[in-house]
């Protein structure tokens, strides 16, 4: 049988239409195969550890700053100071001291890191006894030069996580004593310009939260309560006690909200506890979704968005907790063999983890492995 004009045309339309369609379906398999491998790694492994020049063992927060792939470590709570990593090749790239002392978080935009420090200072009490008192501050240093350009007193007490919101031009600080987040404008020298206030406004203080700058928006830890905060308003939108998801106990403090990531995918938001858990919040109305156990209490937490794996760091565990962002789904622990393993951060381009090891006086990098 000949075909001729319409109906030749029909069955080319048809092979072309048959062979996109398996195009697709070959595609849709793969990718979907590439998010299970991805979601599947289950294995680490350690590629570098990186001495520090320390003995103290109570370092703080690790960040990582994609704009010159460095990764900020801040060391033992005396006179070690910070540390500047470089992500690419794993070496040490500069120790920040300078006075910094006793330092906790830190943040950045394109020209400066800034970095919190509570240093005690002792005063004159009764008698011959003296009086710790703690001073807070924050120190800029250039990222030309490494080089502390400027100390300035903070209005609150207890300085300790900080963000950098580019978009308002603002320097947000959680004051752990005082209870509130102090505001300052960028640059040089930051000026103070108000502060916002927290729920409850006694308590343990604010924590390491997480911003959103392109929606205005500062999720913050306070005590037992999950806090998310309107930058344009300077009020508390909606918040969520998690004390109640725990037993009550007589003698103990319920436990208090920590670090916490946002995973925009799939709009939740996850929060370490000192209570040995993980909570996963409706990132929009902060309803919890589910609860998700870990060893031991946790401190900082962080994420890599291409593998959908959340990191939740543990000081008594030795080690750190891995979770699955789409399933919400533990993956696996990851020891270090050592205690203080309760803060660490990812570079989400080469997928690295960088974990402060407390009582190794190190930062092991750890590679994920694809099973």
């Amino acid at each position: 049988m000949i075909l001729f004009g319409r109906d030749l045309r029909e069955i080319i339309h048809m092979k072309k239409t048959a062979l996109a369609r398996y195009v697709l379906s070959v595609m849709t398999i793969f990718l979907l195969f590439l998010g299970v491998a991805n979601a599947g790694t289950s294995t680490f492994k350690l590629i570098k550890v990186i001495l520090l020049p320390t003995t103290d063992q109570g370092g703080d927060a690790v960040s990582y700053d994609p704009s010159n792939h460095c990764v900020y470590v801040s060391m033992g709570k005396t006179n070690a100071g910070g540390v500047v990593i470089n992500a690419d090749t794993n070496a040490l790239v500069k120790v920040v001291r300078d006075g910094l002392v006793r330092p906790y978080g830190m943040a950045f935009d394109h020209q400066y890191v800034y970095w919190t420090s509570n240093k005690l200072e002792h005063s004159a009490g009764a008698g011959n006894n003296t009086v710790p008192e703690k001073k807070s501050r924050i120190f800029v240093v250039n990222k030309a030069d490494w080089k502390v350009v400027n100390v300035f007193d903070t209005v609150g007490s207890g300085a300790d996580g900080i963000w950098v919101d580019q978009k308002l031009g603002r320097l947000y600080v959680a004051m752990d004593d005082s209870n509130w987040i102090d505001v300052y404008t960028l640059g040089k020298a930051p000026k103070f310009v108000g502060k916002i206030s927290l729920y409850p406004e006694t308590g343990h203080g604010p924590d390491l939260g997480v911003l959103l700058s392109a929606r205005h928006l500062l999720y913050m830890p306070d005590d037992s309560w999950e806090e998310k905060i309107n930058l344009l308003t300077g009020q508390i939108e909606d918040k969520t006690n998690v004390a109640p998801y725990f037993p009550v106990s007589a003698t103990k403090h319920h436990p208090d909200t920590k670090g916490q990531i946002v995973d925009p995918e799939n709009h939740t938001l996850w929060v370490g506890t000192t209570g040995s858990r993980i909570f996963v919040f409706n990132a929009g109305n902060l309803k919890v979704l589910k609860q998700l156990p870990a060893r031991a209490g946790i401190d900082q937490v962080a994420y890599d968005p291409a593998y959908h794996l959340v990191y939740a760091f543990e000081s008594n565990a030795k080690g750190f907790n891995v979770y699955n962002a789409r399933t919400m789904k533990p993956v696996t622990f990851v020891s270090t063999g050592y205690g203080k393993t309760h803060t660490g951060a990812v570079d989400p381009g080469n997928h690295k983890i960088f974990v402060y090891v407390g009582e190794a006086h190190a930062v092991y990098v750890y590679q994920p492995v694809h099973d």
